[in-house]
């Protein structure tokens, strides 16, 4: 994807990529790797303000049925109030960071708050737009019961207005942390005049593992670094029976990103595409690199 930093970038998509441009969505651009017009965009673009660069991996379902392991993706936000914020910012100071192996520490949160959850039984949500937290509906939690799935708790939710638990809502929590993620080309280094994430690493594809360390995982864990933002967040990874399971029950607010084993075709074909996009990429002066998890 490409977001143009001014008009004029906009305006050599338009004329260099009319398909890519006809496509437009929230302001970005859909550009494949293999189209002939990327690097030309790019290239022109270098004398006006670039693009911000994101990417989308794309698989066929022959290649996702071989995936044994994916990352949670929130699609569904909770929204906090000013004082439900107040509360779950100290729930944070109280969450002690930890090293968990990876190259910065962790925290693992949970007595969190909130006034008003406006969530179906069969949905999911994320908790604010910060943390990598979610509240599941009764309907959810049921079916991972019933599934006896693993390297899960339930923990309630507080009512900031009466300090009680919320009826039928749970926050899920895993103790289960994963090992170092590989380190390829799909990760970068952040240079950023922001101190609490300058020099920290982004991951910008798909998280990826030695096949012998995910093989006796718990069906939920956590990864061992803060790709979740710079409080120190770690992401979800599943086993592909919490995806079936979340799929044959119709539950809600949650995609799949699937997570890579190294040993693999998939991988290998997946790190030589990554390979030539920071090559075309690596090129530009104007146009770098967003998105991400960090």
């Amino acid at each position: 994807w490409l977001y143009p930093l001014d008009e004029c970038s906009a305006e050599i998509v338009t004329r260099l990529a009319p398909l890519a441009a006809a496509e437009m969505v929230n302001g970005r651009y859909l550009l494949d790797l293999d189209d002939p017009a990327l690097p030309v965009v790019l290239d022109e673009a270098e004398s006006v303000k670039g693009f911000w660069v994101s990417v989308q991996p794309v698989f066929s379902s022959a290649e996702l049925r071989t995936v044994t392991h994916f990352e949670l993706v929130c699609r569904k936000l909770i929204s906090e109030t000013r004082k439900d914020f107040e509360w779950n910012n100290a729930a944070k100071d109280k969450a002690p960071l930890f090293n968990a192996g990876g190259e910065s520490s962790i925290r693992l949160l949970r007595d969190l708050t909130l006034t008003h959850i406006r969530l179906k039984p069969n949905m999911v949500g994320g908790i604010g737009d910060w943390t990598q937290e979610y509240v599941v509906g009764s309907g959810v939690a049921t079916a991972f019961q019933t599934a006896n799935l693993s390297g899960l708790s339930f923990l309630p939710v507080r009512n900031a207005k009466t300090g009680t638990p919320h009826e039928g809502f749970s926050q899920i929590f895993s103790e289960s942390i994963l090992k170092p993620a590989t380190i390829d080309c799909s990760v970068e280094r952040i240079n950023s005049p922001f101190h609490e994430e300058n020099g920290r690493l982004r991951h910008l594809g798909c998280l990826s593992y030695a096949a012998d360390e995910l093989e006796h995982t718990e069906d939920f864990s956590r990864t061992s670094e803060p790709w979740g933002g710079w409080h120190g967040w770690p992401l979800w990874v599943v086993r592909a029976k919490v995806k079936e399971i979340f799929t044959e029950q119709k539950l809600r607010g949650w995609v799949f990103g699937p997570v890579l084993i190294t040993n693999t075709d998939l991988y290998v074909d997946y790190v030589r595409q990554w390979e030539r996009l920071c090559r075309v990429v690596g090129q530009c002066t104007k146009s770098k690199f967003s998105s991400g998890r960090w």
